[in-house]
C-alpha cells in the first residue's frame, strides 16, 4: 500500500473505492486516514490541511499524519507541494519532480527522536538519533515518477530545490531574492518537516511540486488566490495521472 499526502487544492482523489475513513490513534494526537483502492492499488490518503483548507501550514500536525501511514503498513509515500516559481523556467502550471530542500521554518515539532517513549505504540522512536539526509527524497520513488510521466506524457521537470517557509503569509521579494542565491528553485509551506519526518520513519518518500504563481517580486502583480486555485484546478488531471501511475510502477517494482 503507498500513501498519499496532498496540499492546497487537492483535497480528495478522483475515482477512489472501497473508502473507509478510519480514525488513527498516534503519540502525537489523532489522523483521520482515508484508504481504499485507486488504479487496483490499495492507497492511504491525507489531506494536509484537512477536506476543507481548515488546517494552516504552521498548525499541521506532520508527526500524526506521518506516523498514522507509517502504523498503516505504507511502503512509500508521494507527497504533492503547490509552490510558487523562484526558478523562471518554473512557470505557473509545472510539475517538478522535487530533489532537495532548505529549510526555513522555525517552532515546528520536526522529529520522532526527541527522547520520549510511548510503550503503547509499537515504532516509539525514543533516544536521539541522527537521521542521515544526503538523499532526503527517495531515489527509487523518484525513478518511479520519472517513468510515469514518460508513459503518461506529463510535463515534469525533473530536480529542483524546494525552501519551506512558515506560513501563512507569502514570502517577501527579498526573502525570495535569498532563496534564488542560495539555490532555492520553488517555495512553499508544507514541505518541512514531512520529509525528513518520512526519512526517520524509514517510509520511502517523493514529493511533486505544481508551480501556481511566480514567487514574490517575480511577476508582474500582486498573488491572488483565485489566480492560483485557477492553476492548481487545470494540473490536477495530469498530476493525478501522474501519481495513479507512479503508485502501479512502485508497486510493480519497475520503475525502468
Amino acid at each position: 500500500m503507498h500513501g498519499l499526502i496532498t496540499g492546497s487544492g487537492f483535497y480528495d482523489i478522483p475515482d477512489l473505492e472501497d473508502r473507509t475513513v478510519t480514525p488513527t490513534e498516534t503519540p502525537y494526537g489523532s489522523v483521520r486516514l482515508t484508504t481504499g483502492r485507486w488504479r487496483g492499488q490499495p492507497v492511504a490518503f491525507l489531506p494536509r490541511h484537512g477536506a476543507d483548507h481548515s488546517v494552516p501550514p504552521h498548525a499541521i500536525n506532520y508527526r500524526a499524519n506521518v506516523w498514522a501511514l507509517a502504523e498503516a503498513g505504507v511502503t512509500g509515500i508521494i507527497a504533492t507541494a503547490v509552490s510558487g516559481g523562484i526558478n523562471p523556467a518554473l512557470t505557473p502550471g509545472r510539475l517538478v519532480l522535487i530533489s532537495d530542500f532548505l529549510n526555513f521554518t522555525s517552532g515546528r515539532a520536526e522529529t520522532f527522536f526527541d527522547g520520549v517513549t510511548d510503550p503503547g505504540f509499537a515504532h516509539s522512536r525514543g533516544p536521539v538519533t541522527h537521521t542521515d539526509m544526503t538523499a532526503p527524497y527517495d531515489p527509487a520513488m523518484r525513478a518511479a515518477i520519472r517513468r510515469a510521466a514518460e508513459l503518461e506524457s506529463v510535463d515534469l521537470a525533473d530536480g529542483a530545490v524546494y525552501c519551506t517557509t512558515n506560513g501563512p503569509r507569502f514570502e517577501t521579494p527579498a526573502e525570495i531574492r535569498m532563496m534564488g542565491t542560495l539555490g532555492g528553485d520553488l517555495v512553499g509551506m508544507t514541505g518541512y518537516p514531512e520529509v525528513a519526518l518520512a526519512r526517520e520513519a524509514r517510509v520511502p518518500y517523493a514529493a511533486i511540486g505544481v508551480i501556481s504563481n511566480p514567487a514574490a517580486g517575480l511577476g508582474a502583480a500582486e498573488l491572488s488566490a483565485d489566480d492560483i486555485f485557477a492553476v492548481i484546478d487545470g494540473a490536477s488531471d495530469p498530476l493525478y495521472r501522474l501519481i495513479g501511475r507512479a503508485i502501479e510502477l512502485a508497486a510493480a517494482g519497475n520503475a525502468s
